[in-house]
This record gives C-alpha cells, structure tokens and sequence, in this order.
C-alpha cells in the first residue's frame, strides 16, 4: 500500500499541490469533491468515508494521493502509508485565502474566523498524528517532490 494523505489547514497549498501531481500523472482523490464529502448545518465538512475506502481499495497496487482534511481522517490513518501535513505561517495562509480564485471558503470574515480558530485547535491535532511536515513557504515543484520522496522512498 503506498497512498498518501496530504492535509492541512485552509490556505496552506492543498489544492496547488493536488493539481501538481495531477498533472504529473499521478491519481489524486480530492474530497472537497461533492461526491465524497457534505456539509453539516453549522458548515463544517465530512468525508463519506465509505467511499474513500472504496476508491483505495479499488486500486491497490497504486499510488494515490488522497488531499483533504476534515475529522473523519483520524479514522483512516490505517488506509496510508504516509500522512503529510501541508503548513505554512498564518500570513501566508491569509494571503492565500484572500487571492484564491478557485473557490471563494474563507474570504466571508466568519469563515476567517473558523480558520483561524481551526489553526490554533485542529493544526496542531494534525500535526500529532502526521507522519511528516511540509512547510509550503517553497516553490511548490519543490513541495511535490518532497511528497513524492515520502510517498515512494528510495531506501
């Protein structure tokens, strides 16, 4: 089994770095994709885990990236053979946010808000339970390659 997690707080570069392997050919999963995930009524998101575990085991004898945090993951860390916790300092994050044109999560200030409160509540669970850390304050070719060498080490 050689799949990878790659999570992080909003902001961080999950979703550049997803697109990055994507377009290197490798198989990606994200679950902010609608199929995979829902909203509850206070906002927050969760994955259809049955899903997920469905896709993986589909293809097991491949490497796939699977990109997303929600709290259902802690129920799957079983199902990877790495857990790469993207980070990056507050401002970088806020900077992100604010210049994202893909979606628009984050820009309403009550969503700041919650991402806020969830870097100083829930990165730090994350940052327990990953078995690495990649700051994305680099170019991001440097991040991917950095995530390839965990998800297929040499050694």
């Amino acid at each position: 089994m050689s799949h990878v997690l790659i999570t992080g707080m909003s902001g961080v570069g999950k979703s550049t770095v997803l697109e990055a392997l994507r377009s290197r050919g490798f198989a990606c999963i994200d679950m902010d994709d609608a199929s995979l995930s829902f909203h509850d009524d206070a906002g927050h998101q969760h994955w259809r885990t049955d899903l997920l575990v469905q896709l993986l085991e589909a293809h097991p004898e491949r490497t796939t990236f699977v990109v997303g945090s929600a709290e259902e993951q802690a129920g799957l860390h079983r199902q990877f053979r790495a857990i790469v916790l993207l980070s990056a300092p507050m401002e970088v994050m806020l900077d992100h946010i604010r210049s994202r044109t893909s979606h628009a999560f984050g820009q309403d200030p009550a969503e700041m808000a919650r991402v806020l409160d969830d870097l100083h509540s829930v990165e730090p669970q994350l940052r327990r339970s990953c078995t690495h850390v990649i700051v994305t304050t680099v170019p991001v070719a440097q991040v991917v390659e950095r995530t390839l060498e965990i998800a297929e080490p040499t050694s």
